[in-house]
C-alpha cells in the first residue's frame, strides 16, 4: 500500500506545510539568505493544518513589510512604547498622551515584555483585563485599556505585523456593578456644614481663598475656570461671568518621557463650557471686595492687579496661580478649622452648587447649562447627591394631604433611599421625565401664584 503524502507546498513557494510522525503539524517559510546565499528558514509549528498555514502567513506579511528583523528581535512591549513614541503622542493632546502612557507602563507593559507581537492573541489580552476587574480597577480604566489595546493593533495590522487586530474579540461588560448607598458618592458639603464653612472662610487671613472657594461654591465654575478668568470676564455691575477659558496642567516631556506638569492657560473642557453665567449677590460682593483688596495689593507692588487682563486670582508676580499652589493653601484651611474628615475638594465646592440647586427644585436642563454640560444625564447622575432628607420631603407631601389613620402596615423605620439610574434611561425615557419636571414646576408657580 502506497504511503500517503503528508505534506502540501503553499502557494508561490512561500512556505510548505507537513504533518510530523507525532501528529503534529509543522511549516516552514524562507526568511532570507545568509552571505553564502543560502536560504534561511523559519518553522513554525500546531496542532492543525489550518494553525500553521495562518502562522506562515503572519510570518510571510512581516516578511513583506520588511519589519522582519525588528520584530524578531522586540518584544510586543517595545514594539508598543514605540508606536505611543512616534505616532500616539503626536495625534493627541500631551495630558491624553500622558494619560495612556501612565496606563501602558502599569496595565500592559509587564505582561508583553517576553511576548513577541505574534504571541498577543485575544486571551492573553482577555486575561489582563480580567486581572484589572479582579483587582477592582474601575470599568472605565478597564475600558481605556482595551482601547489602548485596539489602537495599537489597528496599526500592527496595517503594518502587516499581524494578520488580523485579536482585540475585537475581546470582551467587557457594559455596564459597571456598583452598591449605591447615596452618602458613599456624597462629594459635596452637607446642608448642615455649609454655614459653618463659609464661616471659616470669612475668618481665614487668606482672603484669595475666600473669593475663590466662594466663586466655586456659587458659581459652580470648575477650578480651572477659575483660575483662568480675568477681570474682563466679570462684571459686577451686570452680575455676570463670561466663562472662555481655563489653566489647564500640561505634561512636559524629557528626552527619556519623564513628565513634569506646568500650568498653561488654555481652552475650555468642552465646547459646551464656554457660557455665560450670572452671579449672585453674595458672589458680587465678595468679588467685590476681592477686587479692592487686589487694587490695594497693587499699588504696594507697582503693580496692576485689576486690569482687564490680570487673572482674578493671579499669583503675587500677576502670573496664573497655579493649582497645587491652591490645593496646598486648602489643605492648610482644612486642617486649621477640623475641616478634613469632611473629604471636600475644589471640585466638591461645585457639587455643592448643584445640589443646591436640586434642593431648590430648579429644573435639570438650566443646572446642566450652568455646569456647562454637554449631557444632561451627567447633571443628574453624578452632579445630584442631593440628601436623603431632601428626598424624603417629596413624599412627606402625600403623607400631609393623605393622612393614614391608626396604620398598621406603615413601617416606622426610615425608608430606604432608591437611586435610579439616569445613564441606562434611553433618550426619550429623560426627555419624558425632564418635560414632567417642568410641568411639575409649572403647576407649583401658578398654585403660589393663585395663593
Amino acid at each position: 500500500m502506497a504511503k500517503s503524502k503528508k505534506s502540501q507546498r503553499r502557494a508561490n513557494g512561500s512556505g510548505s506545510v507537513f504533518q510530523r510522525k507525532n501528529g503534529k503539524w509543522a511549516g516552514a517559510i524562507t526568511i532570507g539568505y545568509d552571505d553564502n546565499g543560502v536560504q534561511k528558514k523559519k518553522v513554525v509549528y500546531g496542532g492543525t493544518r489550518e494553525e500553521v498555514e495562518e502562522k506562515l502567513k503572519m510570518l510571510d506579511n512581516r516578511i513583506k513589510s520588511n519589519s522582519f528583523e525588528k520584530l524578531e528581535n522586540s518584544s510586543a512591549a517595545e514594539l508598543m512604547r514605540e508606536w505611543l513614541v512616534v505616532f500616539k503622542k503626536n495625534v493627541v493632546l500631551p495630558k491624553t498622551f500622558y494619560g495612556d502612557l501612565i496606563i501602558f507602563t502599569k496595565h500592559i507593559e509587564p505582561h508583553l515584555r517576553n511576548l513577541q507581537i505574534q504571541d498577543v492573541d485575544d486571551i492573553v489580552i482577555q486575561q489582563i483585563l480580567n486581572k484589572m476587574i479582579d483587582a477592582d480597577y474601575s470599568l472605565s480604566m478597564v475600558k481605556k485599556v482595551k482601547f489602548l489595546f485596539n489602537n495599537f493593533l489597528d496599526y500592527a495590522e496595517a503594518a502587516k505585523w499581524i494578520a488580523y487586530n485579536p482585540s475585537h474579540r475581546v470582551q467587557v461588560r457594559i455596564k459597571d456593578k456598583k452598591t449605591y448607598t447615596g452618602q458613599n458618592k456624597y462629594k459635596a458639603l452637607t446642608p448642615e456644614k455649609r454655614t459653618e464653612f463659609l464661616k471659616a472662610l470669612d475668618e481665614d487671613p487668606r482672603k484669595f481663598l475666600k473669593a475663590l472657594c466662594y466663586t466655586l461654591m456659587f458659581s459652580g465654575l470648575r477650578i480651572g475656570e477659575a483660575l483662568g478668568l480675568q477681570w474682563k470676564n466679570v462684571d459686577l455691575v451686570n452680575k455676570t461671568i463670561n466663562v472662555e477659558q481655563a489653566a489647564n496642567l500640561v505634561p512636559k516631556f524629557d528626552k527619556n518621557l519623564k513628565a513634569k506638569m506646568i500650568t498653561q492657560i488654555g481652552g475650555t473642557k468642552t465646547a459646551c463650557s464656554i457660557r455665560e453665567l450670572p452671579l449672585p449677590d453674595i458672589l458680587v460682593e465678595v468679588l467685590g471686595e476681592w477686587k479692592v483688596k487686589q487694587e490695594n495689593f497693587g499699588k504696594e507692588l507697582g503693580k496692576d492687579f485689576t486690569s482687564p487682563d490680570s487673572f482674578v486670582f493671579c499669583a503675587d508676580d500677576g502670573g496664573v496661580r497655579t493649582y497645587n499652589s491652591c490645593r496646598l493653601s486648602f489643605n492648610r484651611f482644612k486642617k486649621a478649622h477640623n475641616f478634613e474628615d469632611l473629604k471636600i475638594t475644589f471640585h466638591g465646592l461645585r457639587h455643592t452648587f448643584s445640589n443646591m440647586l436640586f434642593e431648590a427644585n430648579e429644573n435639570p436642563k438650566v443646572i446642566q447649562q450652568l455646569l456647562g454640560h454637554k449631557d444632561v444625564r451627567t447633571t443628574i447622575s453624578v452632579y445630584n447627591s442631593v440628601d436623603k432628607d431632601y428626598v424624603r420631603k417629596s413624599t412627606q407631601v402625600f403623607n400631609d394631604m393623605f393622612k393614614v389613620e391608626n396604620p398598621k402596615f406603615v413601617n416606622q423605620e426610615e425608608p430606604i433611599s432608591i437611586e435610579t439610574h439616569y445613564d441606562e434611561m434611553s433618550d426619550q425615557e429623560l426627555e419624558r421625565m425632564l418635560k414632567e419636571i417642568e410641568r411639575a414646576q409649572r403647576r407649583k408657580k401658578q398654585k403660589d401664584f393663585e395663593m
